[in-house]
């Protein structure tokens, strides 16, 4: 088959597992090694019973700077000295993120920086209506000359904590012994051990596969409600489970 235009379909199939097909459609799919990944809806009732949701990327835009193409960002951003390239693990920010330029915002009012999935980014607006209320400060973003951005601010995360990882499958760098867990994408975000005194947190626990790292950013429900009131696009919410 080929598309109007030239080249090969890319073409994506949603199917629920209750689905009375699903056992033969995986059976297919896993013969033809389609490449698949695992998610849950949630109502907007769960969401909104949740004292606590995971912070869910629903815009990516652009690449940290700078030398983009050489991962350059790691060493300008980041504290490297405890940091294992084999697992993606350690890095510590010590400088302000850099863009090629500001973002085209439109509609939306959140985003992520693409290779960079523990980090957001919102206007200055945002920050002030739905971040700073609750007590969320923010940092400055550069263009490849060090000068500040006038359209978007990073969204300053202090507190970690941690979560019950009972039952979460994990793997254990081979270079630096490291406990990373897999990317969790089925059912209620694992509960918190205890409760954050910040509005917003990120995991103690580091999530990924192969080279890729990040801790999970949570955020209250108060800051989630407020985002829904604002209408912030540019990501979504994973309820956390109920302690």
């Amino acid at each position: 088959m080929v598309m109007p235009g030239g080249g090969h379909p890319f073409v994506a199939v949603l199917v629920a597992e209750e689905h009375v097909n699903w056992p033969r459609l995986k059976a297919k799919f896993d013969l033809w090694q389609v490449r698949g990944s695992v998610s849950t809806e949630f109502s907007k009732v769960e969401i909104r019973a949740a004292r606590w949701v995971e912070l869910e990327p629903a815009w990516h835009h652009g690449y940290p700077q700078p030398r983009e193409h050489e991962f350059g960002y790691l060493e300008a951003t980041y504290d490297l000295s405890d940091h294992c390239s084999e697992c993606g693990t350690g890095k510590v920010q010590k400088a302000p993120f850099q863009m090629k330029a500001e973002p085209k915002w439109g509609r939306r009012g959140i985003l992520q920086l693409n290779w960079v999935f523990d980090e957001y980014f919102v206007t200055p607006d945002v920050w002030a209506s739905v971040f700073q209320p609750h007590g969320v400060g923010c940092r400055p973003v550069l263009d490849r000359k060090h000068s500040a951005l006038k359209t978007v601010v990073q969204l300053a995360v202090e507190e970690q904590v941690d979560i019950d990882v009972t039952g979460l499958p994990s793997q254990t760098c081979g270079s630096c012994g490291r406990v990373k867990y897999l990317p969790h994408t089925r059912g209620f975000f694992p509960r918190l051990v205890k409760n954050p005194k910040a509005a917003m947190v990120k995991t103690n626990e580091v999530f990924g596969d192969g080279a890729s790292a990040q801790h999970a950013v949570l955020v209250s429900q108060d800051i989630a409600q407020a985002m829904t009131n604002e209408k912030v696009k540019g990501a979504s919410f994973k309820p956390v489970a109920a302690g």
